[in-house]
């Protein structure tokens, strides 16, 4: 059975004509025909490759495309044609020429235990990082990302401090200074106990610090956001006020400025944390809030 991704058909001539090619890639692993689709959305994805078809019955992928085009999908084919058990470690990476900064990266994330795990991390990197063409191949746990220098170091320092089991701490450091004033941040939580928990902490600071690109990977308790300087020390403040535990002592302090932060682009902007130890209850905190 054959499977046309996307494109029609054209003669050799006329690809000559306009500086086309085609080149059939055989694949080695037993691909089915999921597998190949998923390969042939990132060939299509990753190198702007409009001429992208799957045979399922023979294990091919078939590119049509530039010289240049053709060069990526060769890369791309032998980075996802790799077994399942190999050896996936090292930097993977593309720089086609002529093409200026730009460069394509293959993140093997082997902590991923499930596609939603995997895609979690995919989420966060093309959000944090800015990075439009971010595309899986879940056999191998694949994160297949395109940008420019800058975009893939932000991604490669995402990924490494996210793809790590979920009892070994992340390395240091835990932010990332960009051209500006923006600064990406990773703060791996401890007291959380379910996932509503860390996700109230997680909708306080994105609400609290006015913070839009902010995201939570649940398996390892970590919170990864980017934002202005200020704004990001905003966060790591509101995450040692909140990340305590829940049956544990919460001093108030001395003075009611030790559970205070104030914005410096606002002298009217401040921050207060109030620890209620008399509301037993979610509605009888909810009815002091209100």
């Amino acid at each position: 059975m054959r499977f046309v991704c996307i494109g029609v058909g054209a003669s050799f001539a006329a690809l000559l004509a306009f500086g086309q090619t085609n080149q059939v890639f055989r694949l080695t692993q037993n691909e089915n025909k999921q597998d190949l689709e998923e390969i042939a959305r990132v060939l299509q994805g990753t190198g702007n490759i409009q001429q992208v078809s799957i045979d399922d019955l023979k294990g091919t992928v078939a590119v049509e495309g530039t010289a240049g085009q053709i060069g990526m999908a060769d890369w791309l084919v032998h980075q996802l044609d790799r077994p399942a058990n190999g050896q996936l470690s090292g930097v993977h990476e593309y720089r086609a020429p002529g093409v200026g900064d730009e460069v394509v990266r293959v993140f093997y994330v082997g902590s991923a235990a499930r596609p939603q795990d995997l895609q979690g991390i995919v989420t966060t990197v093309r959000s944090v990082a800015d990075i439009q063409r971010t595309f899986v191949y879940n056999p191998l746990k694949a994160m297949v990302v395109r940008g420019t220098g800058q975009q893939i170091s932000l991604a490669a320092w995402i990924v490494d401090r996210l793809d790590r089991p979920a009892n070994m701490p992340a390395p240091a450091p835990h932010e990332y200074k960009l051209p500006g004033d923006d600064v990406a941040r990773v703060f791996e939580l401890t007291y959380p106990e379910t996932p509503q928990q860390l996700q109230e902490i997680v909708t306080l600071i994105r609400s609290v610090g006015d913070i839009q690109r902010l995201f939570v990977y649940i398996q390892r308790r970590t919170v990864v956001l980017r934002a202005t300087a200020e704004r990001v020390a905003l966060a790591a403040w509101l995450v040692s006020e909140l990340d305590k535990p829940v049956n544990g002592q919460v001093a108030n302090g001395d003075s009611a400025a030790s559970h205070e932060f104030r914005l410096s682009s606002d002298p009217a902007n401040l921050v207060r944390v109030f620890y209620l130890g008399s509301s037993r209850s979610p509605q009888d905190l909810s009815k002091v809030s209100a």
